[in-house]
């Protein structure tokens, strides 16, 4: 099984610049996104590491309390994780039964959730595109795969982990630092000659070090070579010390810090003489996130050493049992309860009993089946977009069937804060033949025009939007990082963190109320807060196409969104009419609904309710099946399953 150890280790250098070269514009996109959640990134066996290594760069990037856990841990994720964490799979190959699993999982908890995979084919990503469970960032790893043990694919995915949370021009500064670094020290380690190695190793670290402790510790247990005891230095001094008073054993003491710690110092000085010498790693001198990296580096020197010439760790002789113990399927073995979908427990924000929350949804339910829709109105990041792809445009699966619905007569809108480019996102995935049927509602609604308009052009904005955003500057309300877009009547205010939404759009309001400005609303969506004027609004749009083609907007009209709930951008426009969300829903039963199966959502639930629509002849309608399958959806959703 797998190659000899010592040959991966030599392709470690050109593994990290591999790993400099690659696009992670998309990865940086995604962890962004995620900045005012809590992060719970999962991972086995040796990407156990890399998940310890992207919680500690989340919490330490956006100061929000994060995790890393094994895939089992999953199934025991609680009800209300959803709203506020973000779950982050790591797998280099993207197949092994544990991944796909806590996938699953995440997914049936409605737990938005990204990944960072080095194969852009594997079960992983299909279970993603297919449901949406995630939104991958898959790679293509030069180097086919590793041996028994984690090298280059780990080395490879903290590399990118590393670029998607720091700054490029640091990474750029030390990664000749870093390689530079783990060449002298695999220089060191060799010339020390045969190491001590007996069954025990105590891994100590201190406030840096400790991811490579964690990879240490895993190596030596994986490979078979010694029982390894991870601690940091002042955990360590809370009683575990007591072990080397009378040591039964010979135990190697190895110790993770940087250089000129004055506790990692201490510490080693105050061992008693039996342990013998310590195996110090003595990290670079560059920033914490680099370092922690030198550690894993060490790490994997340290395992061929401590194996010898006579073991390659890279080559085992796996047990049959070991191989059967890998191929449990925990999805089947593990017990799990799943909870009700959040879209549900909103819907019983009144306490109403599942009964009768069962027999709202079904009224509901016969309203969308027995209506003849006309038009299609849809909001379109997180819709008809994966948010996370936002650059990529309209998804390539939804295009077919937003064409085949034109083409039978049935008008299309978009009801988006994107501006004028999405006119030509547009037109490279629909046919021009269709155009004529698409009306497009950019900045908010605040200019309507026809995607067959080649010439649109949008009128100034609004100049009290700039006097919104001069005084929102002018106060510190804002960050002098946060550049104001105003186009029309809509004020767009990008990479707003969570807290700081709450305290903005209090600003906004107050500056709102002291102009009296009657009509002006502020949405929040993911990293982003929107300021419309009385002269904008999705609802806008809904009122346009209904006026031109003279259709009864609470009847022929359905409505599609992702941010349905209060204070979501798409709130107005799903609140009336008939309307379904692939995300968020307001409390009333009597307004839009989430009528998904638990494993779909965004991007795949918009094309999930698109099928399920029948048309011909300008009218579209929801299939019989659909009816059956949303009432299933409903009852799941509200059960303990």
């Amino acid at each position: 099984m797998g190659k000899r150890y010592i040959d991966e280790l030599q392709e470690l250098p050109a593994t990290m610049q591999w790993a400099a070269g690659q696009d992670v514009a998309m990865l940086r996109r995604a962890v962004q996104l995620y900045g005012d959640r809590g992060l719970l990134a999962v991972g086995s066996g040796g990407s156990f590491t890399a998940a310890a290594y992207a919680a500690d760069q989340h919490f330490r990037r956006y100061g929000r309390p994060s995790q890393a856990i094994t895939p089992l841990e999953v199934f025991q994720v609680p009800t209300n994780a959803a709203a506020n964490a973000a779950g982050l799979l790591l797998s280099a190959e993207g197949k092994n039964h544990d991944i796909l699993a806590a996938a699953k999982q995440l997914r049936l908890r409605a737990c938005p959730t990204i990944g960072l995979t080095l194969r852009s084919t594997s079960p992983l990503v299909e279970l993603s595109d297919e449901t949406g469970a995630a939104s991958l960032a898959a790679y293509n790893m030069p180097w086919g795969k590793d041996g028994y043990l984690a090298t280059n694919s780990l080395i490879a995915t903290l590399i990118l982990l590393w670029r998607a949370y720091a700054a490029d021009d640091t990474v750029v500064a030390e990664l000749p630092l870093l390689v530079n670094w783990y060449q002298q020290f695999d220089r060191r380690i060799e010339q020390a000659g045969d190491m001590k190695r007996p069954g025990r190793a105590l891994i100590l670290h201190g406030a840096v070090g400790r991811i490579g402790a964690i990879d240490l510790e895993s190596k030596l247990a994986e490979g078979a070579l010694a029982f390894g005891q991870v601690c940091n230095f002042r955990q360590f001094a809370h009683g575990r010390h007591l072990q080397l008073s009378q040591l039964s054993e010979p135990v190697t003491v190895v110790s993770f810090s940087t250089g000129g710690d004055p506790l990692a110092a201490e510490t080693i000085r105050l061992l008693p003489t039996e342990v013998g010498p310590v195996l110090d790693v003595t990290l670079p001198r560059i920033s914490d996130a680099g370092a922690e990296i030198a550690g894993v580096l060490a790490a994997m020197v340290i395992t061929r050493a401590w194996a010898g010439e006579h073991i390659d760790p890279g080559q085992p002789a796996v047990p049959q049992f070991g191989r059967d113990l890998h191929a449990l399927d925990v999805s089947t073995l593990a017990p799990h309860a799943l909870p009700p979908t959040p879209s549900m427990l909103r819907k019983q924000a009144s306490n109403d009993s599942p009964e009768v929350l069962i027999q709202h949804a079904r009224r509901y339910i016969e309203r969308l089946q027995a209506a003849r829709l006309r038009l299609l109105v849809c909001d379109f990041d997180g819709t008809f977009c994966d948010t996370v792809k936002r650059f990529e445009g309209l998804d390539s699966r939804i295009a077919p069937e937003l064409t085949r619905l034109a083409r039978s007569g049935v008008h299309l809108a978009f009801a988006t804060g994107r501006g004028v480019k999405l006119r030509k996102v547009l037109h490279d995935k629909l046919p021009a033949d269709v155009w004529p049927m698409v009306t497009m509602g950019c900045y908010s609604g605040s200019f309507i025009f026809s995607l067959a308009d080649i010439h649109a052009a949008a009128p100034p904005a609004d100049p009290r939007l700039s006097d919104l955003a001069q005084w929102l500057s002018k106060t510190r309300a804002l960050s002098t990082q946060v550049d104001p877009c105003a186009d029309v009547g809509q004020l767009s205010l990008r990479g707003i963190s969570g807290s700081d939404k709450v305290r903005l759009i209090a600003a906004i309001n107050e500056w709102v109320a002291q102009h009296g400005h009657e009509g002006w609303r502020a949405f929040c969506s993911g990293h982003s807060v929107d300021v419309v004027t009385e002269k904008a609004g999705k609802l806008l749009v809904v009122q346009d196409a209904c006026h031109r083609l003279g259709l009864n907007p609470l009847t022929q009209v359905l409505r599609v969104g992702d941010g349905g709930d209060f204070g979501g951008n798409d709130y107005e426009l799903l609140s009336e009419g008939l309307a379904l969300s692939v995300d968020a829903v307001p409390p009333s039963v009597e307004q839009c609904w989430n009528l998904l199966p638990r494993m779909l959502s965004g991007v795949r639930g918009t094309e999930y309710y698109l099928q399920n629509l029948e048309a011909a002849d300008g009218e579209a309608r929801f299939s019989a099946e659909f009816s059956e399958h949303a009432d299933f959806a409903v009852r799941d959703g509200l059960s303990r399953s």
